[in-house]
């Protein structure tokens, strides 16, 4: 019985082994960082973030640059940026969040808070 509970056991860990074959890269779900935040994309959902923004609170921030970011991959791509806008002269940092389905071409500004 127990050699049977040990090759079962040995099979199940193999086969964990060879799905994840050792790698170390972030999983579905998982935050990871944005490395390229001039990537137009990314500037696009930013500067999506800030008009949303504006619509909604019916304030006039200009978008200025990301100085951070991470994604999530979820049912389209999540996006958590550290943006800067100024306020009239002022910059000001804000920390947005935005669903972005590609696919359905729909973009949704889930949070926006000034940092």
């Amino acid at each position: 019985m127990s050699i049977k509970l040990l090759v079962v056991v040995a099979t199940i860990l193999f086969h964990i082994s060879a799905v994840h074959g050792g790698r170390k890269e972030a999983l579905v779900g998982g935050w990871k960082p944005i490395t390229n935040l001039t990537d137009p994309v990314v500037v696009g959902i930013g500067q999506f973030a800030v008009d949303e923004h504006n619509n909604q609170a019916m304030t006039k921030l200009k978008f200025q640059k990301i100085t951070k970011g991470e994604s999530q991959v979820v049912v389209g791509i999540n996006y958590r940026l550290t943006i800067t806008a100024k306020d009239g002269d002022s910059p000001h940092h804000y920390l947005a969040e935005v669903l972005n389905k590609p696919q359905q071409k729909d973009r949704n500004l889930i949070s926006f808070r000034e940092l």
